[in-house]
């Protein structure tokens, strides 16, 4: 049973959640170049050495905004015993999309700048952030070759590789398009003419 948190402690996490949400909302307004520490402070009510508290830079702020767990949607997809692997693939593509557009497009293009230089995750340090991706992927092709729906052959690696630089190509076209291309509501056309026919000669019957 986790220990229930002392009242210091959940003031702090408000005081953090405040930092963050404003920065979100800074963010969708302005973009990150026009918005400053003060700035942000001003809107979350808090001093600027709280900022400092819980951040050392700007950046860290959209660091911790863009903690999306694409690890639990794996483990959730693995759940869903209901469903053939194409549909658990397609509801993984379309929801990994769908999480970075809620995040704002301004989110999505700073936390793309601050992933080009791959940095630890701060729970896990020994993966960069896109290591930590494609081991969640990973995750749900080795459940499926467990329980019997791929063939032991295989290639988990490369397929993981193909279907992550397929997501993050639409998750950068969507920035370049200024939004015009939207990468979720193309994922089902990627699966019924791009991977169902790629993963046809390793399905089980």
């Amino acid at each position: 049973m986790s220990e229930k948190l002392t009242k210091r402690q959940q003031d702090a996490l408000e005081t953090k959640k405040k930092i963050v949400n404003a920065a979100k909302k800074l963010l969708s307004q302005k973009g990150f170049d026009e918005i400053s520490i003060s700035e942000i402070t001003k809107e979350a009510k808090v001093s600027t050495g709280s900022f400092y508290t819980y951040f050392k830079k700007k950046e860290d702020v959209i660091s911790e905004l863009n903690k999306l767990d694409f690890y639990i949607l794996a483990q959730t997809v693995i759940k869903m015993k209901d469903k053939t692997l194409i549909e658990r693939l397609e509801y993984y593509c379309e929801n990994f999309l769908l999480a970075i557009e809620r995040a704002g497009i301004e989110t999505c293009r700073q936390w793309t700048r601050n992933n080009i230089k791959p940095l630890p995750m701060p729970e896990e340090p020994q993966f960069t952030k896109y290591q930590y991706d494609n081991k969640a992927l990973y995750s749900v092709f080795a459940d499926a070759v467990k329980h019997g729906e791929l063939s032991e052959y295989f290639p988990i690696e490369d397929f993981t590789v193909q279907i992550n630089a397929h997501l993050y190509g639409l998750m950068t076209i969507w920035c370049m398009s200024d939004s015009k291309v939207i990468g979720s509501g193309r994922i089902k056309s990627y699966i019924s003419d791009f991977l169902t026919p790629a993963l046809t000669t390793y399905l089980k019957k």
